[in-house]
């Protein structure tokens, strides 16, 4: 064997061990796939819950059929587009018109242009917004909803508590969500929470007092569009029911979220648009630090290796722990627009190794002395050839190539981060050093691949 790797063949062979945060592949992909639609349309299934901020002067959205300021609870979208589909008046009948009129002639629609058109809010948030992220395709339809609706809201959406409710539109079960949001940010979490931000086709805030968290940049009345009722199709996620001041916007239903939990899975990590959906979610700025996940909590979510996170099967008892750590992270945290960035630290991790990873474990090498060449290359930087013994510094050294020495290692996402950066190159070391024949090696870097079951690989 002519490679360089033999300067360390008969170092030891044992490597350091750590404690490894239990489903650490599930949370590590959670943080990495957060608040983008691409990763959350391939990881759908949400089971944790951080605090978020809007900074103050954020710009949001809403289309109604009002052109008076939103007062009480109402959804907020991330961008105009999103809210333009509902920006359309209640109670209009017959077909929508598929050929755009003339911006300067809205008489050519041959209906009562007042009558027809809708109105665009632009707001802009009048402080830091206290807000609480629910992961995944967390306003999606089906199993999605598992996360709050079985966690946060303790089975009550679809058996709910008897007692009055605000005046709000919209399908019953989103309805119930919306009173049941602020009913707990006031009478459980002591006003610490404005709303909540949820994912589907689009980012969404529900916020719990508009008049009071936000403020008027500007209304505008839309192009007219004959026999609107709804949002057109596949730009926004849907709409909602009742008149223009209750609940109709940015919406439920239709578009990209709406088949199936998962929503089609569209596009690419990388592209523009890619770039562009990644620095919606930039809006709002979420604790990675300190979070709640309900994958840390030893629950049996993958019975009979369902493939996907399940909570329908859980006893309710079982799931207190989480509600209550919720609660607690609600109740004494603040949310902070300095939290460390995990997820970046996160992306960086998957872009460097997701292509060799996936090429070690294809296995199209003629012989195990060729792998570890391969192999050899990705690790050189981290290999002092002058000493033997060596193999725990060079894993360390690897697992922290992206971990700046300030990061607080020790909070949720510091320790997920840490674990699968080590698992990534303790792996390699392994596969470098390790006396095993080829099919051998290939067998773990096939095993690591399905372990961590990156995004980058799913759509291929």
């Amino acid at each position: 064997m002519q490679t360089k790797y033999l300067w360390m063949i008969c170092a030891g062979l044992a490597s350091a061990t750590e404690d490894e945060p239990a489903n650490a592949n599930h949370i590590f992909n959670a943080i990495q796939s957060t608040l983008r639609h691409y990763e959350t349309a391939l990881n759908p299934y949400g089971m944790s819950f951080h605090l978020a901020t809007a900074p103050k002067g954020t710009r949001f959205y809403h289309g109604t059929g009002s052109s008076e300021p939103i007062t009480g609870v109402e959804w907020l979208a991330f961008k105009p587009q999103h809210s333009l589909g509902f920006a359309h008046r209640s109670g209009h009948k017959g077909k929508r018109s598929d050929i755009q009129q003339p911006l300067n002639n809205p008489s050519n629609t041959g209906v009562d242009s007042k009558a027809q058109a809708g109105y665009l809010h632009t707001y802009a948030a009048a402080k830091d917004l206290r807000l609480l992220y629910i992961d995944g395709m967390s306003a999606g339809p089906g199993g999605a909803l598992e996360s709050q609706d079985r966690i946060l809201f303790n089975d009550t959406i679809h058996s709910p508590p008897p007692g009055p409710r605000p005046p709000v539109g919209g399908p019953p079960a989103e309805k119930e969500r919306a009173f049941q949001t602020c009913r707990m940010a006031k009478e459980v979490w002591g006003d610490r929470i404005d709303g909540v931000v949820r994912t589907e086709g689009d980012f969404e805030i529900l916020l719990c007092s508009f008049e009071r968290d936000m403020e008027v940049v500007r209304i505008t009345q839309t192009k007219p569009q004959e026999g609107r009722r709804t949002g057109p199709r596949g730009t926004g996620p849907g709409s909602r029911s009742g008149s223009p001041k209750k609940l109709n916007g940015p919406g439920r239903g239709r578009g990209p979220g709406s088949r199936g939990p998962r929503g089609p899975v569209r596009g690419d990590c990388c592209s523009v648009a890619a770039k562009y959906d990644q620095s919606l979610g930039r809006k709002v700025h979420l604790d990675f630090d300190h979070f709640v996940s309900g994958f840390a909590y030893g629950l049996d979510l993958f019975p009979d290796d369902s493939g996907r996170p399940v909570l329908s099967h859980i006893p309710t008892e079982l799931l207190e722990p989480v509600r209550r750590d919720i609660n607690s992270m609600i109740e004494t945290r603040e949310p902070s627009l300095g939290s460390f960035d995990w997820q970046l630290v996160a992306d960086m991790i998957v872009y460097r190794y997701s292509e060799e990873l996936q090429i070690l474990a294809a296995g199209d090498f003629t012989s195990v002395d060729a792998i570890r060449e391969r192999i050899e290359a990705i690790l050189e930087p981290f290999i002092d050839y002058r000493e033997s013994g060596a193999r725990n510094d060079v894993v360390e050294l690897c697992q922290n190539e992206f971990i700046p020495a300030s990061a607080p290692t020790e909070s949720v996402g510091g320790r997920v981060i840490a674990s699968i950066s080590r698992t990534v190159c303790s792996t390699l070391v392994s596969g470098l050093l390790d006396e095993k024949d080829l099919n051998n090696t290939v067998e773990t870097f096939k095993q690591l691949s399905k372990y961590l079951n990156w995004t980058t690989w799913k759509a291929k």
